[in-house]
């Protein structure tokens, strides 16, 4: 069946409708005025301004505001751009007005850890306290001490979270940075993804909910160290682990209370499948013999995860993914008030090299490595 493509004339605006039927017109179309005369200057009638653009100015500005954190809500800002959203480049008015809703709504993508002290150290208290949502690639910071050029010191992402008090995030997330394509995996980088969540989980403070996503699950499997003495002798180490994420579920309730609502959630996703909850704990199909959960140097593995299809390997695509959820319970406190995680010596130094020089200084001096990115194990 033929279809006709003719337009009924009409008035400019309405809905023109096709016209099915048996014909054999050629498609014509009607014009809806004539082209100009020859040398004639043609003048477009006078245009207003749109009635739905003044009809938003005549909205209550607490309704204006509720519409400016919406929008900005379903916005992402990345380092080290930050692009500001087309809406606030409507008018000087509306950028006047909805500026200010910005920063507590829309999601700053960092990138890195660098990129999280670049921006974060640039910021004056009131407006850290503004940020609510940030997500980042939790890499190392290597940093030579400043009264030491020997050697460097290699600081975990969680540690650095405490020099920036008044941090208040709503949701925090971070990508694991040591497993993925192209990343050299190996069991110094399986313990510092499992213990940097764990710490985060049991002492971090900043947020109000963190979302841990890996590319593996690798790390929640027991790792074995082996080391080879002068004459020969061989010894090795345990790194287990606890049944999870039962143990940090545990873990943030004792910190929360019970019945807070604070709460721990496992899920897991196979290549090219859908997020999946874990019911129950994802590394207890394996037995503990001892009973005791998480030990080391005893030389035996103390939980496995091997699945049927697993392989050995534990890179490719036969390993899955892991995002872990981690909930604050009703009414903790979870501002970032600068304690430290660890209070070793080199989380102080660190403390006061950016209290002494900053971080543009520590920067210019050459004190921080870059580069980590491209091979983050290297550097634990």
């Amino acid at each position: 069946m033929a279809i006709d493509w003719s337009f009924q004339s009409g008035p400019i605006g309405t809905v023109h409708q096709l016209n099915t039927g048996r014909t054999s017109q050629p498609p014509t179309m009607v014009s809806q005025s004539p082209p100009p005369a020859m040398g004639r200057i043609y003048k477009p009638s006078k245009l207003t301004p749109p009635q739905s653009f003044t009809r938003f100015l005549a909205l209550p500005l607490e309704i204006r505001n509720q519409i400016y954190a919406s929008h900005f809500r379903a916005t992402t800002i990345t380092y080290p751009t930050f692009t500001p959203p087309p809406l606030l480049s409507t008018s000087h008015g509306i950028h006047t007005e909805a500026l200010p809703s910005l920063r507590p709504n829309a999601t700053y993508n960092l990138l890195t850890t660098e990129h999280l002290v670049d921006h974060l150290t640039t910021l004056t208290p009131a407006s850290l306290a503004q940020l609510r949502h940030i997500s980042l690639r939790g890499l190392p910071l290597p940093v030579y001490p400043s009264d030491d050029d020997s050697c460097y010191h290699t600081h975990l992402f969680p540690s650095l979270l405490p020099l920036f008090q008044g941090l208040r995030l709503d949701t925090l997330e971070v990508t694991d940075a040591y497993h993925g394509e192209d990343v050299c995996e190996d069991g110094w980088g399986h313990n510092a993804t499992y213990y940097d969540l764990e710490g985060m989980i049991k002492e971090g403070q900043g947020w109000k909910e963190l979302v841990f996503e890996s590319a593996s699950d690798r790390w929640l499997d027991a790792v074995v160290f082996e080391s080879r003495a002068a004459d020969g002798a061989v010894t090795r180490e345990t790194n287990g682990r606890d049944k999870q994420p039962g143990a940090w579920d545990r873990m943030v309730k004792e910190r929360d209370g019970e019945e807070s609502g604070a709460r721990v959630e496992m899920w897991s996703r196979r290549e090219g499948g859908v997020w999946r909850k874990v019911e129950g704990d994802y590394n207890a199909e394996v037995e503990d013999p001892a009973g005791q959960g998480c030990f080391e140097g005893n030389g035996e593995p103390v939980l496995s995860i091997e699945r049927q299809g697993d392989g050995e390997s534990d890179v490719g695509p036969v390993r899955p993914s892991i995002e872990v959820r981690v909930r604050r319970g009703k009414g903790a406190e979870y501002v970032q008030d600068g304690r430290s995680m660890d209070e070793h010596k080199y989380s102080r130094k660190l403390r006061e090299m950016f209290e002494k020089l900053g971080w543009r200084e520590i920067k210019a001096q050459g004190l921080f490595i870059p580069g980590a990115e491209d091979d983050p194990t290297s550097h634990l």
